[in-house]
């Protein structure tokens, strides 16, 4: 299965298409590399706009991160991976990552009239980026011809998570992406949908934002290659 479009643009934006991601085999499907939250931007809002992406270090989630706005003009994204598993124990690969995005309304009020691009007409899901991810990984690993040990009808995902404010979409920092429920293994993601229209009174730069919070591709590959197991649901 071809990369659709987007991904292939994002691809060429960034240095290669996925076809030379699966070759090398140190950038996105398999790593969250610099530009993951660039191209989870652009399958969102189904843009072609260039987009610079701002990252965050490990331990700055309550520091910085937490304080960073993404922009519209010039569109900007913000990315932090977590390197936490579920029960608070530390890991040395990235576990969870979350993206602070613009909406493609949003982005297109702030775009001059004059200027050519693609954006969509709403935004597609955070599921829906984690569903892409989960068929690139799978992919890569196939055409590589590496070991797979949950294969990909095991693996279903909860409904988004959607929250109406940031303090609810930031808390908790260990966000538990993934769990296993007998033989299945499970994803979960959380999604903050602010419209850029709205009749609730929200400050500025809050206003047309789209966060998501997902498994990172180290963990995912881990998981499906049987190197690490997903614990049950924390409650």
């Amino acid at each position: 299965m071809k990369a659709p479009l987007f991904l292939m643009f994002v691809g060429l934006v960034y240095g290669a298409s996925i076809d030379a991601y699966a070759k090398e085999g140190g950038t996105y499907p398999l790593v969250t590399d610099d530009a993951f939250c660039a191209r989870v931007q652009q399958f969102i809002a189904g843009t072609d706009l260039a987009v610079e992406n701002v990252l965050y270090g490990e331990g700055s989630y309550w520091t910085t991160f937490k304080k960073s706005k993404p922009l519209a003009q010039p569109l900007t994204t913000h990315q932090y991976a977590g390197y936490q598993l579920a029960n608070g124990e530390s890991a040395d690969f990235p576990v969870s990552i979350a993206c602070k995005m613009k909406t493609a309304e949003r982005i297109l009020t702030a775009q001059p009239a004059s200027e050519n691009f693609t954006i969509a007409e709403e935004d597609r899901a955070c599921h829906d980026w984690q569903a892409q991810m989960l068929d690139d990984v799978y992919q890569v690993l196939a055409e590589r011809g590496e070991a797979i040990a949950v294969p990909r009808e095991r693996i279903a995902a909860d409904d988004e998570e959607s929250v109406s404010i940031g303090p609810f979409w930031l808390r908790p920092e260990i966000y538990q992406v993934a769990y296993s429920e007998g033989d299945t293994l499970k994803l979960r993601i959380k999604g903050l949908h602010v419209e850029y229209r709205r009749f609730m009174p929200v400050p500025d730069s809050f206003m047309g934002t789209h966060y998501c919070t997902m498994i990172a591709p180290e963990y995912l590959v881990k998981l499906v290659q049987g190197e690490v197991e997903a614990p049950a649901l924390q409650e």
